[in-house]
């Protein structure tokens, strides 16, 4: 198009020349100057369009390579050939604003584990009696009323000593202002950690957050010291995930590595760890190697799919292990203690980490991995129609090579029955509810029937441990009495047996003197009775003797006057 315009300035000029050549008889000088004038001008003409032209060339140019980045910008095409393709490596912009909008709907659908929140909150805990306060700034209109529960959250990250605040109930509300009370007393520790400085902010949730598989997806795990999270992780989780009840809170060096192995199991969750689809995740770690495969894989080849249950190691997750003794074993617990198992007998519940130590101390047994329910999943693929009854409504129908997400025992189940293939083996964290630890669940069921035990959240188990305690103390007072009123009674009885034992002594001198006066009386009996016996002695002989002269003198006065009634008493009748 641009050639055009130069061709018609050319025949022009041309014509121009030859018909100043041919007719320029009869010209004047004004005429012919005034006609090289022209021809001058269009040559000046046929220039400009030659720049002008070379001008919108290079603008076509330009506009070409701008047209070809906005086409790969927002259409996602590169020219190939003299035409425009899709990239492959590239999305158009209307694609990437529906995924915004999807990742949009994701993200919102994630959040609600949370609920309502606010953050940098102003918060007074309540103390000695008065009423707490809780600000939120820019809460216009409160949905919040007197006798709802709000949970506190230090904004102080976790790894600078952030803490769950506690849970308090609204008393009053004046706008944005709540006036809060404890739920439950606080205890020492509470106290003490409310009286950090914190400068009043804090994180406000309305219900306590909700744990969930999707939940935490953005949670950071820092790495561990000498390695990177990914690499070292397998050595965290299989030395944490040791089957303790938890840590104990005297042991700081315990505790971090509770919270470390936590961490690992949030960030392993939904992990393909065995089959096909785990080559396409990231480099596995040691422990997740050992829950898939029993040795090395060559690389670019597919992992197989592995039971959890036929692992030599912990399999991620597990903490406790079920044995049974094939021969007769003495087995020394950690704390010392020792046990003598017997061939054949079970030892239904072992941390899962003392199951290597048997092994290296020699002991034949059988071990079984105690899987928590939910804990592995496994994609199946079928390979033939299946039906799946269901208590209420339709039966589900599966068609063959149709890939679905199972528990393990179910897909296991599946796979004996030759109906589905077992792809690939999925790890899920296992989920914690806060307000199912802080207030308990009650009776829980399964499949509609009660089971035979219920959840106590924390708030009971506090409750009750302070009843608890507070009839131990009122016991320690009561022994503390008795001990006092027993110190006394001990006091008063070593004081009486000290003056028994002084009386004792003055009573064995007593005693003694007693005695050497009874051997004093003795002698002095023994010669009475002597005595006695040489008077009675006496007396008879002088009894005799008077009793021979009252006699004598009787005859005497017979002989000298005899009585007139009897008659006279012979001299010698006595002799």
């Amino acid at each position: 198009m641009l050639l055009v315009p130069l061709i018609i300035l050319a025949l022009l000029f041309l014509v121009g020349a030859i018909a100043l050549g041919i007719g320029h008889k009869g010209w004047n000088w004004g005429t012919i100057v005034a006609a090289w004038l022209i021809l001058l001008t269009s040559v000046g003409a046929f220039f400009l369009v030659g720049m002008l032209g070379q001008r919108e060339r290079q603008w076509r140019k330009v506009v070409a390579a701008y047209e070809a980045a906005i086409a790969r910008e927002r259409d996602a095409l590169v020219p190939a050939g003299g035409k425009l393709r899709p990239d492959p490596a590239s999305k158009p912009i209307a694609t990437l604003e529906n995924e915004r909008d999807r990742w949009g709907r994701v993200r919102d659908t994630i959040n609600t584990w949370r609920g309502r929140h606010w953050d940098n909150a102003d918060f007074v805990p309540p103390a000695e009696g008065r009423s707490g306060t809780i600000t939120i700034a820019g809460l216009e209109s409160s949905t919040i009323n007197p006798g709802a529960e709000l949970y506190v959250f230090d904004s102080t990250p976790i790894e600078q000593g952030g803490r769950f605040l506690g849970a308090y109930r609204v008393d009053a509300v004046d706008k944005n202002v709540f006036k809060v009370s404890n739920i439950s007393v606080p205890d020492a520790a509470d106290l003490k950690a409310l009286a950090q400085p914190r400068n009043g902010q804090v994180a406000v949730y309305e219900d306590l957050p909700i744990d969930r598989s999707i939940a935490f997806y953005r949670t950071a795990v820092p790495a561990p010291p000498g390695g990177d999270a990914a690499g070292d992780a397998a050595e965290t989780s299989t030395e944490l995930l040791d089957g303790s009840a938890g840590p104990r809170k005297s042991d700081p060096e315990a505790m971090l590595r509770h919270l470390e192995g936590k961490l690992e199991e949030l960030r392993l969750h939904d992990t393909v760890i065995a089959g096909a689809e785990a080559n396409a995740a990231a480099p596995p770690t040691d422990g997740e190697d050992a829950a898939a495969t029993d040795g090395e894989i060559a690389p670019g080849a597919t992992r197989p799919v592995a039971d959890p249950m036929a692992s030599l190691t912990p399999p991620l997750g597990v903490r406790w292990a079920r044995v049974v003794f094939n021969r007769a074993f003495d087995y020394t617990w950690p704390d010392g203690t020792t046990s003598v198992f017997r061939a054949g007998e079970v030892l239904p519940s072992i941390p899962a980490d003392q199951i290597a130590v048997l092994r290296e101390r020699g002991a034949d047994f059988t071990s079984t991995w105690s899987i928590p329910p939910g804990l592995y999943w496994a994609n199946v693929e079928f390979k033939q129609p299946h039906s799946f009854l269901r208590p209420q409504g339709e039966p589900l129908e599966f068609e063959p090579g149709r890939t679905v997400q199972f528990d393990l025992e179910t897909a296991k189940g599946l796979e004996a029955e030759g109906v589905a293939t077992i792809t690939s083996v999925v790890f899920r964290r296992p989920l914690a509810d806060g307000n199912v630890a802080l207030r308990g669940a009650g009776q829980l069921q399964s499949n509609g029937k009660a089971l035979p035990f219920e959840v106590v959240g924390l708030v009971v188990m506090r409750r009750i441990l302070e009843e608890d305690k507070r009839s131990i103390d009122a016991s320690i007072g009561q022994l503390t009495g008795a001990k006092a009123s027993t110190d006394e009674e001990i006091a008063l009885r070593k004081t009486e047996q000290a003056e028994f034992d002084d009386d004792i002594e003055h009573w064995n001198l007593d005693v003694d003197a007693a005695e050497r006066t009874a051997a004093a009386f003795e002698t002095r009996l023994s010669s009475v009775r002597r005595e006695l016996a040489t008077a009675e002695k006496a007396i008879g002989a002088l009894g005799r003797d008077l009793t021979a002269m009252t006699d004598a003198l009787t005859r005497a006065i017979d002989q000298s006057a005899p009585a007139p009634s009897r008659p006279p008493v012979p001299t010698d009748i006595g002799r």
